[in-house]
Parts: structure tokens; sequence; C-alpha cells
């Protein structure tokens, strides 16, 4: 790899970056080669293709995967040999599939040991009786038996096949198992009319509804009614559990663990709220819009007139978003926090299972991160403590998930 610095601003940095084509090819036929004892074609033996028929099958795939470990291999090593740090992903723009010119956002200086002094909200829940009481009765509702009766009431769960559904006269498809419990709320119309028409039916049935275009026709395979466990003798030999007192000490363990996450969520948000209103840094409108680009598909250089308001409220969130992040990355630093491989293993097993993918351990190693940062930060900095019941902490963390949708 061959690079030279191109532009230097005070808050950005570029190369041009060449990369070893030699290098590169010599890696690409060592990958088709180390392929070559395991692949399988049609009039060869496995492990006996040649090479140029097997780089002519998979070439251009393995070229791409290796030129990509490259590239971001290369940008790591030009960060480490400058001594920068992006404040976002760097910027990559490609003249070809071996040059391209790099830009480093940079990171502007600040020092969390002047901000130590900010007081932060810890909000906190004790889990009651009354809550745990509750809560065994959302479990009585979800375990539940079926028994089949003759005619629908608003509380029955209907198996039926769909012998045809039509939009605007033509067939679209049919199925031959499909479940819908009239209990369900929903604000989609076509869902909402079939409900009605499935309302007093009676089992074994046929029938046909139109609505907006759409017209079904379906037979009845069954009605059911829900039989939820009346007494808690019957719940506890549903969820083969020995006593109700287990039932009870896995609730209260569950709730607490509900509000242990909830009161790190929140005093995260807290902390990167109150600390970026104490130390607003400037961000250059460039990395602002590259960012709009890349998460909201918006191109401000062809904005029109009518877009201007949603776009100038989402330079805005960007903007706070870039902040915030960059704000938790220099407290990871300041507070030294890590975490390891055996930490990442035990929560992923403890509540992922044993399947494993790229996606979540990530979604895991960011949440060990935030809750290692919440509980080092708790210790740091100025705590103002609200006590909250569990049932407003949740109705927070409610509102909290969906403005986040809605920003987002």
């Amino acid at each position: 790899m061959e690079y030279k610095n191109t532009e230097k601003k005070d808050y950005k940095s570029s190369f041009e970056v060449s990369l070893d084509k030699d290098l590169i090819a010599k890696v690409i036929d060592q990958k088709i080669t180390e392929k070559q004892p395991t692949f399988e074609i049609a009039g060869f033996r496995k492990g006996k293709v040649p090479i140029n028929i097997i780089k002519s099958k998979i070439g251009p795939q393995v070229e791409n995967e290796v030129l990509n470990e490259e590239i971001s291999k290369n940008i790591s090593e030009i960060g480490e040999k400058e001594k920068i740090e992006s404040l976002i992903q760097p910027d990559v723009q490609f003249k070809d599939s071996y040059n391209f010119s790099l830009s480093f956002f940079l990171k502007p200086e600040i020092k969390i040991d002047n901000l130590k002094t900010s007081e932060i909200e810890k909000i906190s829940a004790e889990v009651t009786g009354k809550d745990i009481d509750e809560f065994r009765e959302k479990v009585r509702k979800e375990y539940y038996s079926l028994e089949s009766i003759e005619v629908s009431d608003d509380s029955s769960v209907i198996d039926f096949e769909i012998l045809n559904f039509e939009e605007e006269q033509k067939k679209i498809f049919s199925q031959k198992e499909v479940r819908i419990d009239l209990n369900t709320k929903t604000e989609e119309e076509t869902f909402s009319d079939l409900k009605k028409v499935l309302l007093k039916i009676k089992n074994k049935s046929e029938f046909s509804m139109t609505t907006k275009g759409i017209k079904i026709d379906c037979i009845i395979k069954d009605i059911n009614k829900k039989i939820f466990p009346q007494t808690d003798d019957e719940l506890i030999k549903v969820l083969k559990m020995d006593t109700i007192k287990d039932l009870n000490n896995k609730i209260t363990e569950k709730l607490n663990e509900d509000v242990n996450y909830l009161q790190k969520e929140f005093f995260i948000e807290d902390l990167l709220k109150v600390l970026s209103k104490k130390k607003k840094i400037d961000i250059h409108q460039e990395v602002v819009d590259l960012e709009l680009k890349r998460k909201y598909q918006v191109d401000t250089s062809t904005l029109k007139d009518e877009h201007k308001e949603r776009v100038d409220n989402l330079k805005k969130l960007t903007s706070d978003n870039i902040q915030k992040d960059f704000i938790f990355s220099e407290l990871v630093k300041y507070l030294d926090v890590k975490v390891d491989q055996k930490e990442l293993q035990e929560h992923v097993k403890k509540y992922y299972g044993d399947k494993i993918d790229q996606r979540t351990a990530e979604t895991a190693y960011g949440t060990l991160l935030r809750n290692k940062i919440a509980d080092h930060s708790m210790k740091t900095f100025k705590i103002k403590e609200t006590k909250l019941s569990l049932e407003e902490m949740m109705k927070k963390g409610s509102h909290n998930h969906e403005s986040s949708t809605h920003s987002h």
C-alpha cells in the first residue's frame, strides 16, 4: 500500500491511497488454492477441479472479499500511523478497484475530568407484591389451551383455509393454514373487516368477503376458545414448576432485571444529554451532510424546498447523535472500560442461546459496554436520585423507545 496526504483542515485530513496489486493477486490465488480440496462441480471429483476453472467460477467473489479486507486493514493502518481518530466512519471514494481517496474527520479535544461535577439523574423502582401479582396474571393469559366450539365470539381463535384471495379480480394466492385471534387489536382495515365477518360464524362453514377491491373465499376448519389456568395450582402445573413461591421468585428476578436494565439505559441517556449540553462541540456541515446521506439517503445538494423543514430536523438529530456518540467514545477511554471475550460469551449464552452471528455479537457487546459505562459513571458523577413505581418506569421506557423509533 502507498498513500499520501492531499488535504489537511482543522476538521478533516484526506489521503490518496493505492493498494498493492501484486500482494492482493497473491492473496487471491492463495485463497482460491485453499478452496480446491473441498470444491465441487459437475464433471469433476471433489478436490480435483483445476484451479483455472475454480478461478473462473469464484474469482470475482474472492477478489471482492480480499479487496474489502485490504481496504479495511489499510484504513486502520493509516489511522494508526497518522495518529488520527475519526469522529464518524471515514469517507472512502473509489477511483477504481485499487485506488481511492480517504477522508478522516478529526475528533475535537475534550476533558471529561472537567465535567465530573455534572448532576446526572438515577431513576430507580422497587418491585412490590402488587407488581408480582399483576405480572403473574399476564403470564396466566399467555399459557392457555384451546377447546373447540361451535360458534365464534370476540375472543375466539379461528383456523381457516383461504381458498382464493383476489385483488382487482386477479387471483393472488391461496393458503391452507391460517390462524387468527379475534382478540388481537389492529388498525389494518382488511384485517379489521375480516374480523367482523368471522364474529359469530359457525364452525366448519364457508364464507366470502369483499373489501377495498379484495375478495376472499375461505372455509372454517376449527373455532376454539381459550382455556386459561384458573387457579395458581393449575398455573404452576402448566409452567412445570413446584410451587407458586418458585413462580413468584422467578417473576421477581425478571422484574428486577428489567428495572436494572432500564435504570442503566435512562442513566446513560441523561449522562450523554447533560454532557453534550455542557460541552457542545463544533460539527462541520460536511460531516452532518455525509451522515445524512449514509443513514437517511438524503442528498442536501439536490434538496427541494418542500423537504427543507424535515431535513433541517434530521440535520439537528444527526448532529446531536454525532455529539452523543463522540461523548460516549470519550467516556469509554476516560473510564477505561473494556468488555472481555468471556463476559461476551456468557452474556450471549444467557440472552441469545448457542446461536450467534456477527450482528448478535455486536448487539451483546454494545449492551455490555453501556452497562459498564453506567456502572462506572454512577460512581464518578454527581447523582440526583428519582424514585418511580414499576409501572411509571415501564411507561417511561416504552415512551423513550417510541421516541427513538420515530426520530430514526
